[in-house]
């Protein structure tokens, strides 16, 4: 989910608790406290690492080291709040922490995986090793939110659950085929016996791991949704408040990647790459702002009949 759909939950008033999903007060309290610990462990990293002190540097080229930048910047400033927003949702109780949290719980786990497999340990000076008991901690807390949530949300409560919604259907598959349409001439590349893609080379273990995430989770995660939403099948709701808020992430974090490498010059930026990833990175992030809107709305109308 990107800025402007933080901002419509953030704006509403909140339903009162017996408008709202109400999970066991264990599982609030513990699902409250992972999406306050992602929230921490984001802020700990950035300011770790090559954005903040400098104290952790990674083993990675300079390219890899200005997405880092780029994607941590995006974790500080949107990701850790909204974490710490959601989990304040949810130890109040409201659904709307609930449908946030499989997003931030897929963000992180994404791109902490990415952290832990990514650097030439073996190649590249660094220590971003002894960063690893943090990004392991964050890459787990991450899933475990994200499943945590997805159990206590009830669905039939989520604003319409069970409905044909071919409208934000059609919008998903348009931009999700254009995010993955490009690996076809990428792994054609990658999988060459000479590669020639600059980007690849300058960090095959981050391009792999990528790779793999994206056409093996999140490519038939974003199918599913589509096809659910079209069917008008219960669950598809629940999964699209979680795939379209992890775009909406993602987006701005891969958009902000681009235009550190830019800013600083990169030798392997571009300024036709920077202009799609950014289209791309405002398109999820108007996206999720549609599919998260009808929650505000929704306590919006509550508060008026009240």
């Amino acid at each position: 989910m990107g800025v402007l759909g933080v901002s419509a939950v953030a704006q509403a008033k909140l339903p009162d608790a017996a408008e709202t999903t109400q999970p066991g007060a264990h599982v609030s309290r513990w699902l409250g406290a992972g999406l306050a610990a992602i929230g921490g462990g984001l802020v700990t990293v950035a300011v770790l690492g090559p954005l903040g002190t400098e104290a952790i540097d990674y083993r990675v080229t300079e390219t890899l080291r200005n997405q880092t930048i780029g994607l941590d910047l995006v974790s500080l400033v949107l990701v850790a709040p909204l974490a710490l927003f959601a989990a304040a949702l949810v130890f109040r109780g409201h659904v709307a922490g609930l449908v946030l949290s499989p997003a931030i719980g897929g963000y992180t786990s994404y791109m902490f995986l990415q952290y832990i497999l990514g650097p030439g340990y073996t190649s590249l000076p660094g220590n971003n090793e002894r960063l690893f008991p943090l990004c392991l901690f964050l890459f787990t807390a991450g899933w475990m939110v994200a499943l945590g949530a997805w159990r206590a949300t009830a669905t039939r409560e989520l604003p319409g659950a069970g409905r044909r919604h071919r409208g934000v259907g059609l919008v998903l598959a348009v931009l999700g085929f254009v995010t993955f349409v490009r690996y076809v001439p990428a792994l054609a590349d990658w999988m060459s016996a000479n590669p020639a893609d600059d980007v690849y080379l300058a960090g095959p273990g981050f391009a792999w791991t990528i790779a793999t995430l994206d056409l093996g989770v999140f490519l038939p995660a974003t199918v599913a949704a589509c096809i659910g939403l079209f069917r008008g099948e219960l669950w598809a709701q629940k999964l699209t408040y979680a795939v379209v808020g992890w775009y909406g992430l993602v987006g701005v974090a891969v958009a902000a990647m681009a235009i550190t490498m830019d800013v600083n010059d990169d030798p392997n930026a571009s300024g036709g790459n920077t202009v799609l990833m950014v289209t791309l990175g405002v398109a999820f992030a108007l996206l999720a702002f549609a599919v998260y809107r009808p929650l505000a709305r929704r306590a919006d109308e509550r508060s008026g009949n009240g």
